[in-house]
């Protein structure tokens, strides 16, 4: 082999774990794990030490016995979930789910993951992608997203209330805490706050008002990371620009 063969055939290699994240495993360091644990063949033996290169154009690479390949098209889109629709693939109580809700609408997303979570009465914001990396950096906790909610509550948070739910509440052995609350609308009873957070526990709104004496009537999210939901209806989906692309890539990998 020349030089020139041997330079293109260095070009060529990528490294197992990039691979992997490639064909939507997750994100490299997911794809080291399952490395480790011996699950991935390539050219028909297991491979599990970390580092190791291959050529996607000539090695098979296998996974839970099936042969992978690189997704030819990174996506990235933002759908509006509309309330009564539960994030996850499979309900086993026989909810609508994310999938469902688009596929009746003409969208077949099922080879997307969803960023983050919204329960089955709240509505809003959520991003889909088949980029595992991007799920894994905007979704774990040391990264610090920011996320933005217009909340109704059933009545009006005292000052010293708001400041509590800054400080600080606990909630099933865990302390829950907003970075921002403030109040946005009080007419016609209707009391509404912009409720800003850089974590994202379980319920974690919810959770927050409840323990403060509070009721939360709509739960809506408005914003992720840099991304804003805009004039998006409940139910409609949106490809999400470069620059917003841009943006989040860089929120979720400045600390990588």
């Amino acid at each position: 082999m020349g030089c020139n063969e041997k330079e293109q055939h260095n070009d060529s290699l990528l490294r197992l774990n990039r691979y992997l994240a490639m064909c939507g495993l997750g994100s490299r360091r997911k794809a080291d794990e399952l490395i480790a644990a011996g699950r991935v063949i390539v050219n028909g033996k297991k491979v599990t030490e970390l580092g190791v290169k291959i050529d996607p154009q000539k090695d098979k690479v296998e996974y839970m016995g099936k042969a992978l390949s690189a997704i030819k098209k990174i996506e990235y889109l933002v759908y509006y979930k509309p309330c009564g629709v539960i994030v996850t693939r499979f309900d086993p109580e026989g909810r609508l789910t994310i999938y469902d809700a688009l596929l009746k609408s003409g969208r077949d997303i099922g080879h997307l993951k969803y960023v983050g979570r919204l329960d089955y009465n709240s509505e809003g914001l959520l991003i889909l992608t088949n980029d595992g990396e991007m799920v894994h950096a905007l979704t774990h906790p040391r990264y610090q997203i920011k996320k933005v909610y217009n909340v109704r509550t059933t009545r009006y948070l005292k000052d010293e209330e708001i400041e509590q739910l800054k400080a600080g509440v606990m909630s099933r052995d865990q302390l829950l805490r907003a970075s921002e609350v403030r109040a946005i609308s009080s007419k016609n009873g209707q009391c509404w706050y912009e409720v800003v957070l850089f974590e994202g526990k379980n319920r974690q709104i919810r959770r927050m008002i409840d323990a403060v004496g509070h009721e939360v009537k709509q739960l809506k999210r408005v914003q992720f990371g840099s991304v804003k939901i805009g004039s998006l209806k409940p139910g409609q989906v949106r490809e999400l620009t470069e620059r917003e692309i841009g943006a989040l890539k860089n929120a979720g990998y400045k600390n990588n």
